[in-house]
């Protein structure tokens, strides 16, 4: 492979010629991509429609594949992603669809930005369905998502292959605000956690509530969280939001843990404080004693017991 198009683009092939991946946006064509992809078609031989939504020219001598990228390129073509990177998001006719829930494109669009192209271990494919028929396989990829009335599923660890396995989906409806940052947060906990391996393998090492501890927890700046109410059904407290404005609120002079219920998942008894959210209260642990507080008032606690500055 041209170290230039390393992961992008351009796929060696037996004959020592090169194929080009073409990865359209959101799987639309326009009149004159059309026009450039039968042009380069003409001159090399033969295209192919891939499963991914992308298109496959055959027949590009090593010599030609600056000027196929520039012609490409012309008519806003983008080369696909190949490698070890996150994949181009799969992403259904949501526009046009009489079954759509919801127009995905957008989000597609979003995803692709802030991660189409980033490195991992091994390829991260995922797919978006405006509807539970999931015409574009959520099942079947890394990061499946579709749309239902209230949000969104997510599946988890799907693959093809010589081993395919279906993902699982997560107990949770996952809100539209939260989605985005929701898949930023897995692809990099993928990224921590995978040892040369797909995510599929990931979860089945570790099992799939440990990854997501990993994933969509909070861990930073002082503050741990179990995955909280954005995730899990036993959640009464988004524990995001709170150490969000803890941060936002001072600076943190020790550690604390913020648990989203009364499972108190995220408590460590080598923490400063432990805040377990209730309904109407939150808990608050230190060295075994405990003190109650206003949900709405935690960073001035926090500030009179000298811990947030």
């Amino acid at each position: 492979m041209i170290k230039k198009y390393a992961n992008k683009g351009f796929i060696q092939q037996l004959d020592g010629t090169y194929a080009v991946l073409i990865h359209p946006l959101n799987g639309y064509l326009e009149p004159e991509q059309l026009e450039a992809i039968r042009k380069l078609t003409q001159q090399y031989g033969k295209a192919k429609l891939t499963v991914t939504e992308a298109i496959m020219i055959y027949g590009i001598k090593p010599e030609d594949l600056d000027q196929v990228a520039a012609e490409l390129e012309k008519v806003r073509l983008p080369l696909a992603d190949i490698g070890p990177v996150v994949r181009n998001v799969k992403v259904c006719s949501s526009q046009y669809c009489k079954h759509v829930i919801r127009d995905v494109t957008p989000l597609a669009a979003q995803i692709n930005q802030r991660l189409a192209g980033m490195a991992t271990p091994k390829k991260f494919k995922m797919a978006l369905n405006g509807c539970p028929n999931s015409c574009v396989e959520a099942q079947l990829n890394d990061l499946g998502i579709i749309a239902v009335q209230d949000g969104y599923w997510l599946y988890l660890g799907g693959k093809g292959g010589r081993q395919p396995q279906l993902g699982t989906r997560l107990d949770m409806v996952i809100k539209e605000e939260h989605l985005v940052e929701t898949v930023e947060r897995i692809v990099k906990g993928y990224l921590q956690v995978a040892q040369n391996e797909r995510l599929a393998e990931v979860i089945n090492r570790m099992g799939l509530l440990p990854f997501l501890k990993v994933a969509l927890a909070w861990s930073s700046e002082g503050i741990k969280t179990c995955i909280g109410a954005r995730y899990c059904k036993n959640g009464v407290g988004d524990v995001h939001t709170m150490a969000e404005r803890l941060v936002s609120s001072g600076n943190l002079q020790g550690n604390i843990t913020i648990s989203g219920c009364g499972n108190a998942c995220a408590v460590d008894k080598e923490a400063d404080y432990n805040i377990v959210i209730l309904k109407d209260r939150l808990w608050v642990y230190k060295n075994g004693d405990m003190d109650v507080a206003n949900t709405d008032q935690l960073p001035e606690y926090l500030k009179r017991k000298g811990i947030l500055k």
